[in-house]
């Protein structure tokens, strides 16, 4: 059966840039405290999840990052971080390496000029320090980087400065508008049809440079569907198997089946209601899946849809172990009941502990008065022989055995 493989956090909004390709930094957003995130991690954690990402917004911008982080590696979790780079100077990659953090993502969109234009100025040579950073505190790093008709012609230049910095990945994922408020001026951002065969000259040629270099990238199907994808050629699969290996979370807590259908408005629910644990394991949950595999979905090649995860899975197959879920999440509330009548059980046997504590006194005091009245015994040879002795020190062995399992009672 699937089982959850990843949790992405959008933990903050807020981001020292201003990208063209992304709108989120514009707008206000609520931010959940860390109790609440900790609390995220360890239920993931529960559901047998493998790896938390932080991403945002900037994820460096929240104070707590570090703390995030170790929590998630204590909780025997992957931690990995996305980031624009800007931020991570000597101390904070030396702070992000005691963290414990498994991987850092830094975002790289072309040569100098052709990043600074669609992050920012002074943004490229920040992130190529950042990934100097990195290195030098033995972090592994990723490249990652969004197509669009801005820089797929620089994909090769994108594996140089990978190899050039010690990266063991470079990401690709193909730009998409649900990150604009205004969808219409990401038009910019595709290809035309007839730059198709370009850009599938350039990522051939990306593939087999990757492999030369022994730079770990996307799935080659993935990357194939690329071009066309950019070209508005969309396909609506009724099988992404992200709806069950990856759970994607908002800065405010709310809980959707894929960041696809975060945009069109399908929520599973907030985990400052219900804890990502019930939300993952819920009819509700349940019932949407089973609506988008049924109908099918928008279509897209985000990075949780790429085909890492695993092969693509059938929509029988998916629908039979949406029915097998549904029957974890009965026997999670029967184990629920069986917790609660445990707990009123050790309610009870605390009750009795008291009240026999109260009429007879600790046992710790009863045992202390029996071993006194028989030390006195002991110390008194005049009138204590030798059988006595042995007698008394079997008693001492009896009250010694009757107190482990008084405590073993209790």
């Amino acid at each position: 059966m699937p089982n959850l493989k990843e949790v992405i956090i959008s933990i903050t909004n807020r981001c020292n840039l201003r990208c063209r390709m992304c709108d989120i930094p514009g707008g206000k957003s609520e931010e959940l405290p860390t109790d609440q995130w900790k609390k995220v991690i360890s239920d993931a954690s529960r559901l047998g999840s493998q790896t938390i990402v932080f991403s945002g917004g900037e994820p460096l911008l929240r104070e707590d990052i570090f703390e995030l982080i170790y929590f998630t590696r204590k909780n025997k979790l992957n931690a990995c971080l996305t980031s624009n780079g800007c931020l991570i100077d000597s101390q904070a990659a030396s702070r992000l390496s005691a963290s414990g953090v498994n991987v850092v993502n830094i975002s790289i969109e072309g040569s100098k000029g052709t990043h600074d234009h669609l992050r920012g100025e002074g943004s490229f040579e920040k992130a190529l320090s950042a990934l100097e950073n990195l290195r030098s505190q033995r972090i592994e790093s990723t490249v990652a980087s969004t197509v669009s008709r801005y820089n797929y012609k620089e994909l090769p230049y994108i594996l140089e400065v990978a190899k050039n910095y010690g990266s063991t990945t470079v990401r690709l994922q193909p730009f998409n508008l649900i990150f604009l408020k205004d969808r219409a001026s990401g038009a910019g951002f595709f290809i035309d049809e007839a730059d198709i065969q370009k850009m599938e000259g350039l990522i051939g040629r990306f593939i087999s440079v990757s492999k030369e270099y022994k730079i770990s990238v996307n799935p080659e199907s993935y990357l194939r569907k690329i071009p066309a994808y950019l070209a508005g050629r969309r396909s609506h699969p009724r099988n992404c198997a992200a709806l069950w290996y990856s759970c994607p979370i908002a800065s405010n807590g709310d809980v959707f089946p894929c960041w696809i259908e975060a945009a069109n408005n399908k929520l599973i629910g907030n985990i400052r209601e219900e804890g990502l644990y019930e939300l993952w394991l819920s009819g509700k949950r349940m019932k949407m899946v089973n609506s988008i595999v049924n109908n099918g979905c928008s279509g897209c090649l985000m990075s949780c849809y790429d085909e890492v995860f695993g092969s693509r899975l059938s929509k029988a197959y998916l629908l039979d172990k949406a029915k097998k879920v549904k029957k974890i999440a009965s026997y999670q509330r029967l184990a629920n009941k069986a917790g609660q009548l445990l707990k009123s059980q050790a309610t009870t046997m605390k009750l009795r502990y008291r009240f026999y504590a109260s009429y007879r006194g600790s046992v710790t005091n009863l045992l202390k008065r029996r071993l006194s009245r028989i030390l006195n015994k002991l110390q008194g040879p005049e009138k204590t022989g030798g059988d006595e002795k042995e007698m008394a020190l079997l008693e001492i062995s009896r009250l010694k055995t009757k107190l482990e399992k008084e405590i073993r009672s209790l």
